[in-house]
């Protein structure tokens, strides 16, 4: 190693010596004068070390592990073999910009009690070519500048989904030890998240406003594994960080506040609520079928709404007239009475919210198939709980009333 460096890059590689060239490359071509290159190769059984080997570059130090110590060994094993005062861990299939290490170090000497900074993705296929990313796999906007810590977990139990691509990072080493490095609480891929939250409740973060790196979407990606093979393991993981994010607020000064408390709480009761859905989903009998949940949601739907008065129905499109054939319901969103798709944004939700509110709806009723909304969205959320009367919340129905 070499101590006198400022900024270390570890790249944990294990078999894709062709991927890892790119990826090697792209850090040797920074703008920066002061840094070195740790290859940690975790056991491959191709052409890695060949492949560094032929770069032939003083700052590129090679690890060889003996045997494979996993995910979580090698990203930990870069933690504890860097000895400069920042360091980033570069995936092996991703690409950094040539500016990366300039504009990170300029975020962190700027500011002292920043444990990370963080810039913005590009994404790539495997070719290299440009990705437009939607759906799951694209956050939600991040802020810029600096935020505190407290203020990054309490977005995220909030609902914001906020990626940090561990390749856009680079963390302060001091920070890394404060906090003891990774660690794999509820998912072996998840290091990433875990690690931000408890970090944040020390240390405030610095986004950056600029593409720093490329991130590489392909089938072999770890986070597909994870996120979109069958049984929601990837989702089911994220609910149970977001429980101990919600954890970390109450042992922070915000939780002194009686009124942030209670928040707090229901936003715990939700998590909770929604972790045992996809827990469900990989043991079926633990709870009611879908049938089952669904007839009694609509035997409580006649109960509770009056008869004749008119509700807006927030169901994700999973339940039809057919279901509810003699209930008085539009569909959210709804043009001409059908149903018109999820909103883009919470300003068109609650926009067309007050619009069918005053064209006569009594009542918004959210079924359980569309409780995902309320995480997705929070500001939608929020209004409802800060100007209606909840009338009836279990796992099966959240009904607001929308008038008393």
């Amino acid at each position: 190693m070499k101590p006198e460096t400022k900024v270390t890059i570890a790249i944990p590689t294990y078999n894709r010596s062709n991927l890892l060239k790119t990826s090697l490359q792209s850090a040797l071509a920074q703008d920066y004068p002061d840094f070195q290159v740790i290859v940690l190769d975790n056991a491959s059984d191709d052409d890695t070390e060949a492949v560094v080997g032929s770069f032939a570059d003083s700052r590129i130090v090679y690890v060889r592990n003996e045997v494979n110590i996993g995910i979580f060994g090698n990203w930990q094993r870069s933690v504890e073999l860097n000895t400069s005062p920042y360091l980033s861990i570069l995936s092996d299939d991703d690409v950094l910009l040539p500016n990366f290490i300039h504009e990170s170090v300029l975020a962190l000497d700027n500011h002292p009690h920043a444990g990370l900074s963080v810039g913005l993705p590009e994404f790539i296929n495997i070719n290299g070519a440009t990705l437009h990313v939607t759906g799951t796999e694209l956050s939600d906007q991040l802020p810029e500048g600096l935020i505190s810590g407290l203020d990054f977990i309490h977005q995220i139990v909030d609902g914001q989904k906020w990626i940090l691509r561990t390749s856009a990072v680079m963390f302060r080493a001091y920070a890394l030890r404060a906090v003891g490095g990774f660690d794999i609480t509820h998912s072996k891929y998840l290091l990433d998240l875990n690690l931000y939250l408890r970090m944040a409740v020390q240390f405030d973060f610095f986004f950056i406003a600029k593409e720093l790196a490329q991130v590489r979407f392909h089938v072999e990606q770890d986070s597909q594994v994870s996120f979109h093979s069958p049984g929601g393991l990837g989702s089911l993981a994220v609910m149970a960080e977001r429980n101990d994010a919600i954890a970390y607020l109450l042992q922070s000064p915000r939780a002194e506040d009686a009124a942030y408390r209670q928040w707090l709480t229901e936003r715990l009761l939700h998590i909770s609520m929604r972790r045992s859905e996809f827990t469900s989903q990989l043991v079926p009998a633990l709870n009611l079928s879908w049938p089952e949940r669904q007839q009694i949601a609509i035997e409580e739907i006649a109960a509770t709404i009056p008869a004749g008065k008119c509700f807006i129905l927030v169901d994700d499109n999973q339940w039809s007239s057919e279901i509810l054939p003699q209930s008085n319901f539009l569909p959210f969103l709804e043009r001409d009475g059908d149903y018109w798709g999820a909103p883009p944004d919470d300003q068109t939700a609650i926009q067309e919210l007050e619009r069918m509110r005053q064209a006569g709806a009594s009542f918004m009723v959210i079924g359980f198939p569309a409780f995902w909304w309320l995480d997705y969205y929070s500001q939608l959320r929020n209004y409802l709980n800060s100007n209606f009367r909840c009338v009836l919340h279990n796992s099966r129905l959240i009904v607001f009333d929308l008038w008393s």
